[in-house]
């Protein structure tokens, strides 16, 4: 009776030792997610920076470039020394304009950084999904298996750009806790959401302005063209200018800027952003229980939207 009576309490304390066990394991492999996803974020961050100022960049020297070399082809004899400056001027800003689109523009950087965001989103889908114990992560015997056997794909697919990642700048959006229904919709769904709403407003404005930057350049064009018509070369600037040169240069500012416009993709973006809003809101308002299926059907969203956009940039 003594024996079992002393053995009879030390079973449960063997079983929440277990479980504390356990819960310190599942824990961890959430916040190394999280710090692994805060990572291929900051890098992907970092990448889009790069280019979208490389961007502005190109736009702006060869816009200027254009510009310069129209003047330098109006300047007369008389001004030899400034037409060679202006020449060189122009034809610096149109190399430097081609050199930063082979250098920072190129296919290769375009899928580190696509490859790179790609990353962060996997991670932070197979986080959420965790997070919340939808499937396949809904058996606690073999999730942190499934969760691992994923990770280990996903580090493969990253191994070729870990040379450029870079550190987390702050902990990134993983969840580095379990959540229920309420949190998974304030921290992931609704979240979604907004930032989408957000950023498709965002980019229509950008894209209405500089649409009507570009019509502004062909309604001028357009005038250049009638004028020149009834005054051969004006005096601009005390030089006689060949209206037909400056006409030639508004087209290729015009085109310049809708070229810009294709590059970032505005149109797209705008549409899919706010369908994927959409689809995400119209989920919300439905059922949300069994709760595997409710996070499942977000995340699939998620990873539609995701997949479309890394087709559409690689494109």
């Amino acid at each position: 009776m003594t024996e079992l009576a002393s053995a009879t309490p030390t079973a449960p304390i063997a079983r929440v030792f277990d479980a504390s066990i356990f819960g310190e394991m599942t824990m961890t492999i959430l916040e190394s997610v999280a710090d692994s996803q805060a990572k291929w974020s900051a890098t992907a961050n970092g990448m889009r920076s790069t280019i979208d100022r490389a961007r502005w960049c190109v736009f702006a020297l060869s816009s200027l470039g254009a510009v310069l070399a129209a003047v330098a082809s109006q300047l007369q004899d008389g001004n030899a020394n400034l037409r060679t400056f202006v020449a060189i001027t122009a034809a610096l800003c149109l190399a430097f304009a081609t050199f930063f689109t082979h250098r920072l523009l190129g296919p290769d950087r375009i899928a580190a950084w696509v490859r790179a965001r790609a990353i962060s989103e996997r991670l932070k889908r197979e986080a959420y999904r965790y997070a919340t114990k939808a499937a396949p992560y809904d058996d606690p015997v073999k999730a942190d298996v499934v969760l691992g056997a994923e990770l280990q794909k996903i580090d493969e697919d990253a191994k070729e750009l870990l040379e450029q990642q870079i550190p987390a700048k702050d902990q990134g959006s993983s969840p580095r806790v379990f959540l229920g229904i309420d949190e998974y919709l304030a921290r992931r769904a609704n979240k979604q959401i907004a930032y989408y709403e957000d950023r498709a407003k965002e980019y229509q404005t950008r894209a209405w302005r500089l649409r009507s930057l570009e019509l502004a350049f062909a309604a001028a064009a357009t005038l250049l063209t009638a004028v020149a018509s009834v005054v051969a070369k004006p005096i601009i600037l005390g030089i006689p200018f060949d209206l037909a040169a400056l006409t030639a240069v508004l087209t290729t500012l015009g085109g310049a800027v809708i070229a810009h416009i294709e590059a970032e993709r505005y149109s797209f973006l705008v549409v899919t952003y706010r369908a994927t809003a959409l689809q995400v809101q119209r989920r919300v308002d439905g059922a949300k229980e069994p709760l595997s299926d409710f996070v499942n059907d977000c995340e699939n969203i998620l990873a539609a939207e995701n997949a479309s956009w890394i087709a559409k940039q690689t494109k």
